[in-house]
């Protein structure tokens, strides 16, 4: 697509949400968090790159916070307990900025984003607390995104990959042995972590009969896993494969009936299609570890040299050009420095420390522990599928930081919310859905 198609759409977002806020007659929080929901496909647009970056999603959160923000009449008790942590993170964070010597644009963008990020997460905890079945309204507005990927995936198998929002093709699109489909998203990788964690949650919709998910819920599954192979991301399809052995481990004899049906249809479409999906045509396994063993050894040393506060937020691209020349790719003839080390964990480490780095680990695994421990009290099976699609996106994570892109961060920071929320309120929730 073209930039100025793009544009259009980024406009006609903001005018819509303008809409949405001054004339539909909802609370003004859940129309927002619904509208940051239903518009996710559009979040990443950059509204002004040659100036200072800023995502779609900062500029709604900001209009959002400033001019229609309401504030909840009760306190998000298990929201509360990690706003002393956050402060500690942006301290560390903050340290870490000071005490770099070579900062760029992108500690600023960064920044920003991780205050609007943590501002949209208090919102959906409190609207979750204040109503229970909001979190049914939240799965409703992913299956429609989920459900626009496929849509967006078709095109791209149509008219090629450079139908797309992104402003060039990322390389793993077709710098390899195939082409890779990232539908929205500019990186095939990242497509894979949305699917493998949004499929469980498809797991959580509702059906008519009380206690079961929907079928729809069930198609949406294995059509994200099918979708998955046409990303050819490993990881990912690893990811959903632990994830899905949670369930079925801890899930009842319905669930793993229904889990079965889903693995069966996508086994006859991989036995029938083997020779057109691209995770089996892609190189071998052992070329991709040597050549990201050889960035990691890099990234770790980095962070030996700066183990506490590390190198500053949003600092790994401008750091590396200078200390490390030789990380980057070409793409349309122009040489980019690599913003992250091919590892998740490796560039939180480099950039955060090994202070701000434990800070997002436990702000990731304590909700996830919680949920699990509150399972085995309860029996909530939705405890489970939001655990296991946090586990799905953690095994993805290792190979690409997905979290360059704000929608991954959306998508993670609400099953955290919807797990925290769920683990409190779980004995105060009327219609608690048990999957299958």
């Amino acid at each position: 697509m073209t930039s100025t198609i793009i544009m259009f759409l980024a406009v006609t977002v903001v005018l819509l949400f303008l809409y949405a806020m001054l004339f539909i007659k909802e609370a003004s929080n859940k129309s927002y968090l619904k509208f940051i929901f239903l518009s996710f496909p559009f979040l990443g647009i950059d509204l002004l790159p040659s100036v200072l970056s800023t995502t779609l999603f900062v500029f709604l959160t900001f209009v959002f916070f400033f001019f229609f923000y309401t504030r909840t009449p009760t306190k998000s008790q298990g929201g509360n307990s990690y706003f002393p942590v956050f402060l500690l993170l942006i301290a560390s964070i903050g340290l870490g900025l000071f005490l770099s010597t070579d900062l760029s644009k992108d500690s600023i963008t960064d920044s920003i984003q991780l205050f609007a990020v943590f501002f949209f997460a208090k919102v959906l905890i409190d609207e979750l607390y204040l109503d229970a079945d909001f979190r049914n309204s939240v799965l409703h507005c992913m299956k429609a995104t989920l459900i626009f990927s496929f849509v967006f995936l078709i095109f791209q198998f149509v008219f090629g990959p450079s139908f797309s929002f992104a402003k060039s093709q990322n390389i793993n699109v077709a710098g390899g042995l195939t082409v890779r489909y990232p539908s929205y998203f500019q990186d095939p990788q990242k497509y894979a972590q949305y699917l493998s964690a949004s499929s469980l949650l498809m797991l959580l919709l509702p059906g008519k009969a009380k206690g079961k998910t929907s079928h729809l819920g069930l198609v949406l599954c294995g059509l994200s896993m099918i979708a998955l192979l046409f990303t050819g991301g490993r990881a990912a399809l690893g990811g959903w494969l632990l994830g899905l052995m949670i369930i079925v481990v801890l899930g009842n004899a319905q669930y793993r009936a229904a889990i079965l049906g889903i693995s069966v249809v996508i086994a006859l479409f991989i036995y029938n299609y083997a020779d057109l999906i691209p995770i089996f045509k892609r190189a071998d396994l052992s070329e991709a570890y040597e050549f990201r063993y050889a960035i990691w050894q890099d990234a770790y040393a980095i962070f030996l040299d700066h183990p506490f506060f590390g190198i500053g937020l949003g600092n790994y691209a401008n750091y590396v050009a200078v200390h490390n020349p030789d990380q980057y790719w070409i793409s349309d003839n122009e040489v980019t420095p690599f913003d992250h080390p091919e590892s998740g964990y490796l560039k939180l480490l480099t950039e955060f420390g090994l202070i701000g780095f434990t800070i997002v680990m436990f702000f990731l695994l304590k909700p996830v522990y919680v949920g699990l421990k509150t399972y085995f009290k309860t029996r909530d099976l939705s405890l489970v599928a939001l655990a296991s699609s946090i586990f799905t996106w953690l095994v993805g994570f290792y190979t690409v930081y997905s979290f360059g892109d704000i929608r991954i961060k959306i998508l993670i920071v609400s099953i955290i919310c919807m797990l925290i929320a769920s683990s409190k309120k779980n004995d105060h929730i009327n219609n608690t859905t048990p999957i299958v």
